[in-house]
């Protein structure tokens, strides 16, 4: 298959694509910008290096509920696309800060980063506020259980262009008072009353 000007394509959950044909897919579209490939069981970290090498132009990436992907692939992805913009590998359980911290030395201009549901600690993103902190701006951590208040504060007070933060599912209230004051811009999305978050803070 060959449509080597093609620069979007989405084809997640469609659950019969296998690896060989990912591959074949891939390999006829050195053009695009935009991949979306959620929910395949067949990505694994190896068609994630394939795809990093072959789509050099990649600028977005979806990999929501990729259940084989882990940490190597964010690597290969900060190894080979250093330009990426969007990534989401959210539901990808087996990512940790140790992946966090290959995007966070190299993708220069992340803007949005979904973390949801991984292994991300403080540490990932305490990185990301030390690293990225020139280009991001919308942040999704939800579900993340090891996040602490110290580590969202500083991302909030590092990433000046920081728009959007989801922390549905913390373990923590989120002090949203303290995030306004350290940042007026950004909009904290959370499952929890804004007057327990008030209440805390006092």
């Amino acid at each position: 298959m060959k449509c080597p000007n093609i620069k979007v394509l989405n084809i997640g959950r469609i659950h019969k694509v296998t690896e060989d044909c990912l591959a074949k897919v891939v390999n006829g579209m050195k053009k695009l910008t935009c991949l979306n490939i959620t929910g395949l069981n067949t990505v694994k970290d190896c068609v994630v290096h394939f795809i990093a090498k072959k789509c050099p132009e990649l600028e977005c990436l979806v990999l929501n509920s990729c259940s084989q992907v882990t940490d190597v692939s964010l690597m290969e992805i900060s190894m080979f696309l250093p330009t990426i913009r969007y990534l989401d590998v959210s539901g990808c359980k087996e990512v940790t800060d140790i992946g966090v911290q290959a995007l966070a030395g190299s993708c220069q201009k992340m803007s949005y980063l979904d973390l949801s549901s991984t292994a991300t600690s403080k540490r990932g993103v305490c990185l990301l506020a030390n690293f990225c902190f020139k280009t991001l701006e919308c942040v999704k951590i939800s579900f993340c259980k090891a996040i602490t208040p110290d580590a969202v504060a500083k991302l909030c007070k590092n990433c000046k262009r920081l728009k959007i933060l989801h922390l549905y599912g913390c373990s923590f209230i989120p002090d949203l008072e303290s995030i306004k004051k350290i940042n007026t811009n950004v909009e904290v999305f959370h499952d929890l009353p804004v007057p327990a978050a008030k209440l805390s803070s006092e």
